[in-house]
């Protein structure tokens, strides 16, 4: 007895890669799609994300919102349900699709559906070639990486691979509906930002439920494929090449003097005002390498590093949306990274005065705020604003008291939520939001902040109409209740 696989295609960007792709990368590398797919078999739906994961096709569409653009046959299989589910445990166990081995070019859930079909299930067809080639086809551009945060957090955000479903390879068959671990996260940066899904039962029944906004961490960008295409537009001396290029590789091992030696050059190319794009692609990277030897870590260079890049956006100082989006990343990273900027020794520019400008860049009423190079900063902007608030939270005393910071991040999300369209940005403000509100030091004094302004809005609870942001909507709502 034999069993159909179909293959299902989605598009995660809805539409918007075509003319995203095309304008900032040109006619000849541009795409069509940003896709997801999944193996249709047994009466389930078989993906991947954090592990490999599946459930019924209805669930899976109905709990994500979004539905195939195409439901292809590959063929018949002779394997049974029970031999396909115990390879796909298989493939956990080995680390070949397990949790902590996503990669948004190089082993996604496209390449997951690939080997399912011709390994797991023995079927001829697999995944169309175009689709397995699109990575390499954005990495062929120089410029590809300038839209790479946004393009990857659509993957994150709209893919159905972070959202809990019924069966999870590295457990029975039998298991409960539970969050994936964000072990994924150091590999996937955007993989604990959820879609929308029921809340699960909270262990204290009079308390607010927050475990969407409990299980999300910093946001960082951690890709390194494109350091080789940076160091050939910067041109470096060989001594320099020879530190840049160890930012391709993840496990390096590095001193403090030379974190200290690559950050010093990229501050000098940036402020020589040439080749500023490729200098803050490097620079996100640097600002999250550490010395092997932990007891020699300092924050100097980084808060050096984020004063000047906090400069550039704060007086005006980039050329381009695309440029400023970048430089929003670095400081995204430097604030979510493990040794931060020391923000309260910085003279000049205050975190206050960085802050202030991400909620400008977040302001969808501005001229061409619905262009997709618009929509990428405030993207940007936003998970500043979000690794700030984690920041902000580890930092802070135990007085109760909100810093001015805190204050403009929650007040500012607040009103900007209100005006906002792009659902990746809503997501993060929202985040920014529940991270403060349900902070144990100052969380009621958030709460009432809010409720003394008048801040509360009945729509609060609904996402803004965008359904994979309800789950998140919802817990925000509660603990504003």
């Amino acid at each position: 007895m034999s069993t159909e696989v179909q293959v299902a295609l989605y598009d995660l960007s809805m539409g918007m890669a075509r003319n995203l792709s095309a304008q900032f990368l040109g006619p000849a590398h541009a795409v069509d799609m940003i896709p997801h797919t999944a193996i249709l078999a047994f009466g389930q739906e078989y993906f991947f994300g954090q592990g490999i994961e599946w459930c019924s096709p209805m669930e899976f569409r109905q709990s994500r919102g979004i539905h195939p653009v195409e439901v292809k046959t590959l063929g018949r299989t002779a394997r049974s349900r029970q031999e396909f589910e115990d390879w796909c445990r298989a493939q956990a166990v080995n680390g070949r699709f397990g949790m902590q081995s996503y990669d948004f070019f190089h082993n996604n859930c496209n390449n997951f559906t690939e080997t399912a079909a011709r390994e797991g299930l023995g079927v001829n067809q697999g995944v169309d070639p175009w689709i397995l080639e699109l990575p390499q086809k954005f990495l062929q551009s120089p410029m590809g990486m300038i839209v790479r945060p946004m393009l990857e957090s659509m993957q994150m955000n709209n893919a159905p691979t972070n959202v809990p479903s019924h069966h999870f390879a590295s457990e029975p068959a039998a298991a409960s509906s539970a969050p994936a671990p964000s072990a994924a996260a150091a590999s996937n940066p955007w993989a604990n930002i959820s879609a929308s899904t029921p809340p699960v039962k909270h262990s204290t029944p009079d308390a607010p439920k927050t475990n969407l906004l409990e299980k999300q961490t910093a946001l960082l960008s951690t890709d390194s494929n494109v350091v080789k295409v940076c160091i050939d537009r910067l041109k470096p001396e060989p001594e320099q090449t020879e530190l840049l290029s160890k930012l391709a590789d993840t496990n390096a091992s590095w001193t403090q003097e030379q974190i200290s030696a690559v950050h010093q050059y990229l501050r000098t190319v940036i402020e020589s005002a040439q080749n500023v794009p490729f200098a803050l692609m490097l620079l996100r990277l640097v600002v999250l390498r550490q010395p092997a030897d932990k007891a020699t870590a300092t924050s100097e260079e980084s808060t050096q590093s984020g004063q000047l890049v906090a400069s550039l956006i704060i007086e005006e100082k980039l050329s381009s949306l695309a440029n400023r989006s970048m430089a929003w990343c670095v400081l995204s990273n430097a604030v979510g990274s493990a040794q931060p900027p020391n923000w309260k020794d910085v003279e000049g520019h205050t975190l206050i005065q960085v802050i202030e400008k991400a909620l400008s860049d977040c302001d969808p009423s501005k001229d061409g705020a619905s262009s997709p190079t618009h929509a990428s900063l405030r993207q940007s902007a936003a998970a500043f604003l979000y690794n700030s608030s984690i920041y902000l939270t580890v930092a802070s005393d135990e007085s109760g008291d909100m810093s001015d910071c805190m204050m403009s991040i929650l007040l500012g999300c607040l009103e900007h939520i209100h005006e906002q369209k792009d659902a990746t940005t809503i997501q993060r403000m929202y985040m920014a939001v529940g991270q403060l509100l349900k902070s144990k030091e100052f969380g009621e004094t958030a709460v009432e902040l809010v409720k003394d302004l008048g801040l509360l809005d009945g729509e609060i609870a609904t996402g803004k109409g965008h359904k994979e942001v309800e789950g998140l909507a919802r817990e925000v709502a509660a603990l504003l209740e």
